[in-house]
């Protein structure tokens, strides 16, 4: 019989059986608590001090070293403008043609002149030539009358006569030289004229002063050119620099041949550059200085008035830092994972300037605590971690 509350022997070594089994199923094959994942390999870098330089940002404009605004120097319909904007140009090439129908005209005008003036030229050699046989003939004439009247084989009549004509031939004479002078003279203005008026008609074609390229077209044919008047502007693309407006209290710190970086979205990393200028004037309007800056050689793929961000060195600095990859941005916080013991723990940050690929950090961090290198996906605040090795 049993009493109750009491059950067979046979029943309780089933029941415990049971249990046990039950309990073996439901325990983990690990060691870690029920439901925790495992720990996550990850690198680990240390928060610490770096010297850093001291950087003053501003924005600037790239533009050719040498850029010129063609004018009209005749005035004149324009019959051609060879070139666009954008167009690649080379030293010499011709870009717009004017008219300039009287300029020409000018130029006939001159040379006709110069041509009247050689043939007096010829006119007045041959006229000196003449007066100046006629003054050895007088002067013969002269001597030999008086000789002959030294021994008054002549009357005194006679030799006066000869007298006179020598002087009257000798007078000639020098009237013929003046004569050619005057007409050398008048070769040398016809020259000058025709000099001038070819010079003239040579501003009727607007050549490139260099090898650059056509930034504007300002004037389309059949508009009225006059001196003055503004055509294309052009810029020497091979070399290029940026002009970029500074603070007057920050100008002090800035020095010709000063190093300087330079980003444009053209190109995938900052540039090289030195301070080339720095107009000591002051802009009433803005309270800024033009600073000009030199770029290396090889950044003529970029197009002159495109926008550039120039950063300037003006010390240095010790500043907090982590890497880069540490720093993760969740909407507008940025964060990133510190080690505290075996678990990774997330921390709002507050940083500085970008550095490449150092990060600085103003708060939130301490020199000497750890962060995780490159969090993975899925990391947690909280979630376990193993350094890798």
């Amino acid at each position: 019989m049993t009493t109750p509350g009491t059950l067979p022997h046979g029943r309780w070594v089933g029941l415990a059986a049971a249990v046990l089994g039950a309990a073996s199923c439901a325990r983990p094959a690990s060691h870690a608590p029920e439901g925790e994942p495992s720990p996550r390999r990850v690198a680990l870098s240390v928060a610490h001090v770096e010297t850093l330089p001291l950087l003053y940002r501003t924005s600037g404009t790239v533009r050719g070293r040498n850029t010129t605004v063609l004018t009209s120097k005749a005035t004149g319909y324009v019959r051609t403008v060879r070139v666009h904007a954008g167009d690649v140009v080379t030293a010499g090439q011709s870009l717009v043609e004017l008219e300039a129908n009287d300029v020409r005209a000018g130029v006939a005008r001159a040379r006709a002149l110069l041509d009247q003036s050689l043939e007096a030229k010829a006119e007045a050699e041959s006229a000196l030539i003449a007066a100046r046989v006629a003054t050895r003939s007088a002067k013969t004439s002269y001597e030999r009358a008086a000789a002959l009247s030294k021994q008054g084989a002549i009357s005194a009549q006679a030799f006066d006569d000869e007298q006179a004509r020598w002087e009257a031939a000798e007078a000639q004479e020098r009237a013929a030289e003046a004569r050619a002078r005057t007409v050398q003279s008048r070769i040398a203005e016809a020259r000058a004229g025709v000099g001038e008026a070819s010079a003239t008609l040579g501003y009727a074609d607007i050549a490139a002063p260099f090898a650059g390229r056509i930034l504007e077209r300002r004037v389309d044919p059949g508009a009225l050119a006059a001196p003055g008047t503004p055509l294309l502007v052009i810029a020497d693309d091979g070399l290029l620099r940026v002009e970029a407006a500074v603070e007057e209290s920050r100008a002090n710190a800035l020095a010709v041949g000063d190093a300087a970086d330079v980003e444009v979205d053209a190109t995938p990393s900052a540039l090289g550059a030195k301070i080339a200028e720095i107009v000591p004037s002051v802009d009433v309007g803005s309270r800024a200085l033009l600073v000009k800056l030199d770029l290396p050689p090889d950044a003529g793929a970029l197009r002159p008035g495109a926008f550039a961000r120039v950063s300037f060195h003006v010390g240095t600095r010790e500043r907090l830092v982590v890497p880069t990859t540490a720093v993760t941005r969740f909407g507008a916080l940025d964060r990133v994972f510190v080690a505290d013991g075996d678990r990774a723990r997330l921390r709002m940050v507050t940083l500085g300037e970008p550095r490449g690929r150092w990060s600085e950090l103003l708060s939130g961090l301490s020199a000497g605590e750890r962060v995780v290198t490159a969090p993975p996906d899925g990391l947690r605040d909280g979630t376990p971690i193993t350094e890798a090795p």
